[in-house]
């Protein structure tokens, strides 16, 4: 997902042990109480350097504080919990076998577009719907996820992928109208630290390789409140 802009950039790596220490006490959820002192002591720095960390995590928009006579109330901001949790999906993927298995596989990047309404049309024919939820391990939503591909290895990875084995749908005649093959990938979002399971599929007559299509079974922007705009990443199983 597209990274919220903060007032001031820093580097997160050296405030990373502040953060932590604030979300154990229960700063994501409510404003915890503490003075620089203690922190510095959690976290093995001293009170000057726990003071000058807490105030560019400030500054940047990580965590807010309201001082009090004796310390401070702290609480981690949405722009904090972003930047654990992306800390927690590298350890996952990392330090987890599921991890380290999915992290070896093919990896797409992309930001979210808009698309030309194509997809909810042939994902709302039930011949399509009925091969998806038996190829598949769930029924997809009679809509697609349109991403715009912008890296070069993202669209080297897709050109590798294109070139691989795949399952397919199976075209069909509905009305006069012939509804072509579809190619289908099994898939991972990832969004935040959460892994939603989905395919990326690709129809035989498109010819929009900088563009992607995703099906899951969930509308996508609705249920984790997705917007254009947003960087999503794929991982092929």
């Amino acid at each position: 997902m597209k990274k919220p802009k903060n007032k001031e950039e820093i580097e997160i790596s050296d405030y990373l042990n502040l953060l932590i220490a604030i979300g154990k006490m229960g700063g994501i959820r409510r404003p915890v109480f503490s003075t620089t002192s203690e922190l510095g002591r959690t976290v093995g720095i001293s009170q000057q350097s726990a003071s000058r960390k807490l105030t560019k995590l400030e500054n940047s928009n990580y965590i807010v504080r309201n001082y009090k006579q004796r310390g401070n109330t702290i609480k981690i901001t949405p722009i904090g919990v972003a930047a654990l949790e992306h800390v927690f999906t590298d350890l996952w993927m990392i330090l987890s076998a599921e991890g380290r298995e999915i992290s070896e596989k093919i990896v797409i990047k992309g930001t979210v577009c808009t698309g030309m309404g194509e997809g909810a049309y042939y994902m709302s024919q039930k011949e399509y719907l009925n091969q998806f939820a038996s190829l598949l391990e769930f029924e997809p939503y009679p809509g697609t996820l349109n991403l715009q591909l912008l890296e070069d290895s993202s669209l080297r990875n897709f050109e590798r992928l294109l070139r691989s084995p795949s399952k397919f749908i199976k075209e069909f005649t509905k009305e006069g109208r012939r509804f072509g093959k579809v190619f289908v990938w099994p898939t991972y979002l990832l969004i935040g630290n959460r892994k939603i399971s989905a395919a990326l599929i690709h129809p035989d007559r498109t010819h929009h390789n900088n563009q992607i299509e995703i099906i899951a079974k969930e509308h996508i922007k609705t249920t984790y409140e997705i917007k254009d705009g947003d960087e999503l990443e794929l991982i092929l199983q």
